[in-house]
């Protein structure tokens, strides 16, 4: 429903023009004019329809015009205003403004990230739904109609009217009586009942049902950091707290007790998660304190029930937003606490489309603007995030132990590391679990307890090769190999997602010997079923998680006791919590470590560290098997200590010499285009003209990016590293007048900014 759908009116003083932030890469607004059937229905933060060119866009309104914005233009109305959106707050529309400055983007393109989904198009269809709702008319006539249908209708309505049950809605009516929408509307007409549309809530269908849960004793530690945050609540005060406690210390706890503090005040709160696969959980425990105050946002959810939640939390009706990154962007108003969760994890950093930013940044940057308390907690701190704390910009919480269990610290997991180079055998077999690890697995099933390993690979085998003459089968559009799937029996591009059947013989040689190399998630669970058949195994990935509630379902499955082993990539790994969990398998550890970016190594130590921690968190004992082929690297011997500070102070050390965040910044400029030589060239002209108006940041390339070609579009970056001290300002400035004097980039060339990329890759 559009403004020019409906009778209602408003008393807000009238727009006549009006100006509005669209959804495309150029930084500015339009003016349009607003008619008269619009114009006390237009305000800043409301969502409009305007004609772009010979296309119709969905823009927000900024703010009022005048005339003089309309003298060098023709003059082109507004088309329609939608009002079944809560307009966007000032307190968003500043907000965006910050991410669109920050992260070198367009306003509209920042506004599109704060509505719901679809609703940057023009002809987007997510719109308010209603439901007939049938009551029963006391006053009706008193001689039943002939009708079986209508007589069973009326008789049912008077039963569930008497009960207090009515109003009703129509479809469960209709499939309890029988009859039709025709026969419920002849009762209506004959004066037996009501008929009311009542607006459908899609977001509270789907919501499940959760127990209420007790509060736990808080240990020391707990209680120290439940007071710190308090304290900066109750004052109204700003002030970001890094949060760093081991796996299993109880930050969630802290959460909790926090947040009831800022509900007793009657403010508002959002949770940022940094996983789809964790908010089951997560929603799981909030709503067991907080009931029907929780909404929750992520992008697997049904547009339309999206759309309700969105709708529900602007009008003020859900206090508390949990989910991952685009929710800091909710329309909540006036949030007094905003916490993130797993704070050190990439996922919180958005590539594409624009706007780019990360949402940890814009979790402290809004709660600066609202005089909010900010929460970072992580077991493995950024290495930024920890150097904001030792400046004195953040302040540091420190949970060093476990939560106690029968008055003592739960202990931290044993780590083992099983040598693959000692494993001739397993590495001739391509199998992928030693005999270590399956005894392990074995045993603990044999107990009732539980295992949870790790392959950061998914698939059945990452590469098929002819045995002949080494071919392998790569990508038409991207240069990487493609991957086999054995369920439905073709290999996969896990970068473009095409798809082609797997060759009988080798295109290149004929050779009839093609194999599978490698081990991915599903030719791990296969092996681990045929050489343990008892042991029941759930696996998580993203083939097997593609479903809407797929998530909750397995790790429901899982948390009933219902499987022995879960077995995934790095979604397993990630803030879950099941208190028989007591083996943690990790099939290769040293997985990432060569990788060509500056981040690979803190990746890996924060993986192994975080997927460890899923073991012995509560009264039983837990252990950690780490296969690797290189237990000698720095970062597997701190892992293997549980050694977050070593690990810092080691990583941290390399990032000076080479000036990598976080002594200095990164912005990484990547051209593409269908062309190689014109990206290239391009990527150079763009190169000399930094050169010219940015000559206090270091600048390297451009380069070919590790991966040369994506979606059959050729790839090359140039990179910025600032030293502290240059201002944001100074960096926007002279990439706007490199990008002026670059002028028109060639035909289907794109330039990507990347403002404090999460990765170079």
């Amino acid at each position: 429903m559009t403004a020019s759908s409906t009778q209602q009116t408003r008393t807000r003083a009238p727009v006549q023009i009006a100006r509005v932030a669209l959804p495309v890469p150029i930084d500015r607004l339009y003016s349009y004019r607003v008619p008269d059937s619009f114009q006390t229905w237009v305000r800043p933060g409301r969502r409009v329809i305007v004609p772009f060119g010979k296309r119709k866009l969905a823009g927000v309104v900024i703010e009022e015009g005048s005339e003089a914005d309309l003298a060098k233009f023709k003059a082109r109305d507004l088309i329609d205003v939608d009002v079944q959106l809560p307009p966007l707050s000032q307190e968003l529309l500043e907000l965006t403004r910050w991410v669109a400055t920050y992260y070198m983007c367009a306003w509209g393109e920042a506004l599109r990230a704060a509505l719901p989904p679809g609703s940057a198009s023009a002809s987007s269809r997510t719109r308010v739904q209603t439901v007939a709702m049938i009551d029963f008319n006391e006053e009706g006539p008193e001689v039943l109609p002939r009708g079986e249908r209508q007589r069973a209708i009326i008789e049912q309505l008077r039963i569930w009217h008497m009960a207090e049950e009515t109003p009703v809605p129509q479809r469960r009516v209709l499939a309890e009586c029988g009859g039709t929408a025709a026969t419920i509307k002849r009762l209506a007409e004959m004066g037996f009942l009501f008929v009311e549309q009542e607006e459908r809530d899609r977001f509270l269908e789907e919501r499940r049902a959760v127990e209420a849960s007790d509060r736990p004793t808080l240990h020391a530690g707990q209680e120290q950091a439940v007071a710190a945050i308090q304290g900066s609540i109750e004052d109204n005060r700003f002030e970001t707290f890094l949060l760093h406690g081991v796996t299993g210390s109880g930050k969630t706890e802290v959460y909790l007790r926090v947040l009831e503090e800022v509900r007793r005040r009657g403010q508002t709160a959002i949770v940022l998660v940094p996983e789809i696969s964790l908010t089951p959980q997560t929603v799981r425990r909030f709503r067991a304190r907080f009931g029907d105050e929780v909404a929750v946002l992520h992008s697997r959810m049904g547009d339309g029930e999206r759309y309700d939640a969105w709708r529900g939390i602007g009008e003020g009706r859900y206090p508390i937003v949990i989910g991952p990154r685009s929710a800091i962007l909710a329309p909540l108003a006036n949030p007094a606490l905003i916490i993130v969760d797993e704070e050190h994890e990439s996922s919180y950093k958005q590539f594409d489309p624009a706007p780019r930013y990360h949402a940890r940044d814009v979790a402290v940057m809004r709660a600066a603007k609202n005089n909010a308390a900010c929460i970072l907690g992580s077991a493995t701190p950024s290495l930024e995030s920890l150097s904001n704390a030792r400046e004195g910009k953040y302040t540091l919480l420190e949970m060093p132990e476990r939560v106690p269990v029968a008055g003592k610290p739960a202990r931290l997991p044993h780590i083992r590391i099983v040598d693959l180079r000692n494993e001739p055998a397993l590495r001739l077999s391509n199998d992928a679990l030693s005999q270590p690890l399956l005894d392990g697995i074995a045993d603990r099933a044999g107990k009732g307890e539980q295992t949870i390993l790790l392959l950061n690979r998914r698939g059945f085998a990452p590469v098929m090769e002819c045995v002949d003459c080494g071919w392998v089968p790569e990508c038409p559009d991207c240069s990487v190999s493609m991957v086999y799937h054995k369920p439905l029996h073709h290999l996969r591009c896990h970068y473009c997602g095409i798809t082609q059947p797997p060759p009988r013989v080798c295109p290149t040689c004929d050779g009839k010997e093609l194999a599978f190399q490698g081990s991915g998630t599903q030719r791990l669970e296969a092996e681990l079923t045929a050489r343990l058949p008892d042991v029941r195994v759930l696996r998580m990935d993203l083939d097997t998680t593609a479903k809407k509630g797929s998530h909750h379902d397995i790790l429901e499955q899982f948390g009933n006791g219902d499987a022995d082993v879960l077995l995934g990539t790095q979604m397993v790994a990630k803030g879950l919590d099941f208190e028989k969990v007591t083996l943690v398998g990790i099939i290769r550890a040293e997985a990432g470590l060569q990788l060509p970016d500056i981040r690979a190594e803190e990746r890996a130590f924060q993986l192994l560290t975080q997927v460890a921690g899923r073991a012995g968190r509560a009264d039983l004992e837990g252990e950690v098997i780490l296969q690797c082929l290189d237990p000698g690297h720095p970062i597997i011997q701190f892992a293997l200590k549980h050694d977050y500070a070593g690990f810092a102070h080691y990583a941290l050390a390399t990032r000076a010499i080479l000036n990598y965040p976080p002594t200095g910044r990164l912005v990484s400029i990547l051209f593409s285009g269908p062309d190689d030589q014109a990206t290239r060239t391009t990527a150079e002209k763009f190169r000399r003209l930094i050169d010219n108006h940015l000559t206090d940041v270091d600048r390297l390339g451009p380069s070919p990016a590790f991966i040369h070609r994506l979606k059959n579009r050729y790839r090359h970056q140039v990179l910025l590293k600032i030293p502290q001290g240059v201002p944001a300002s100074r960096i926007r400035e002279g990439l706007g007048k490199a990008e002026n004097a670059l002028g028109s980039l060639p035909q289907s060339t794109r330039m990507t900014i990347d403002v404090d990329p999460a990765g170079l890759v």
